[in-house]
């Protein structure tokens, strides 16, 4: 099997299933051969001909035992790998949205210390103004007796 063949489902591309028999993977190439075949589509040769290229191929693994058994291991191993990386994937998805979370949880603490802390040098900041104004009034209304 070629590099190019090893990302193209065969199964999928005849419309048959895993498990089908080599009679259902015969009708399902004829139906696909000649609904892609070069002279039965003159308006689009090259993608026809690219397409019953593949279908060949396909049929030519699925109807001989050995290369049947080959892409079949290949296949299996290929969806294994696709179901292993969609659990990584979640697994990912809800690792990054828990850091999320957390960054989002640590950012309003932050915020709500910040908040307070500003309160707290406001609250201080008016206090010594008052004090302030205190003692200049007093100071005034010394002057003034």
């Amino acid at each position: 099997m070629s590099s190019e063949d090893q990302f193209i489902d065969f199964y999928e591309l005849l419309g048959v299933n895993y498990n089908s028999a080599k009679e259902d993977i015969d009708k399902a190439y004829r139906r696909q051969a000649i609904k892609y075949h070069p002279d039965k589509n003159p308006n689009n040769i090259e993608e026809a001909t690219k397409k019953f290229h593949k279908l060949s191929k396909a049929y030519q693994t699925l109807t001989d035992p050995l290369k049947k058994l080959d892409y079949d291991n290949t296949y299996k191993a290929r969806i294994a790998a696709k179901k292993k990386t969609e659990a990584l994937d979640q697994k990912r998805r809800l690792m990054k949205e828990d850091l999320e979370e957390g960054e989002r949880a640590a950012k309003q603490t932050r915020k709500n210390v910040f908040t307070e802390e500003s309160k707290q040098a406001k609250i201080e900041r008016l206090k010594e103004e008052t004090a302030r104004r205190r003692e200049k009034l007093l100071s005034a209304r010394k002057k003034f007796k």
